[in-house]
């Protein structure tokens, strides 16, 4: 059976990968507007890709600082980082299908 920082590295590639592709999928229907105002800068700087990973390291900085401060093990920080982002991605991939499916408003 895989640990679970396996199983959080596996669902934060997912989600990395799906929030990309459906990404591509937004813009090339005209729908797709950045959410957040942290990426929505770094991707008008870095372009889309690197502008993506960069605000997906972000967010994991601010999901694994305050685990770390309550005194969470290296291993705790590791897998609740990457599974926070890999779902907060899933979400957001799953946002961008409704914009271009036409259902999100």
């Amino acid at each position: 059976m895989p640990s679970r920082l396996v199983a959080a590295v596996v669902l934060l590639a997912v989600g990395i990968a799906a929030d990309v592709c459906t990404t591509y999928a937004a813009l090339a229907s005209g729908e797709y507007v950045e959410g957040s105002p942290i990426g929505r800068a770094l991707i008008g700087r870095y372009g889309l890709v690197p502008g993506m990973l960069l605000t997906k390291a972000a967010g994991m900085i601010v999901i694994g600082i305050p685990v770390a401060v309550a005194g969470g093990t290296r291993r705790l920080v590791a897998t609740l980082m990457c599974a926070g982002v890999g779902l907060l991605s899933l979400a957001i991939a799953a946002r961008n299908l409704l914009l271009v499916v036409g259902i999100w408003p």
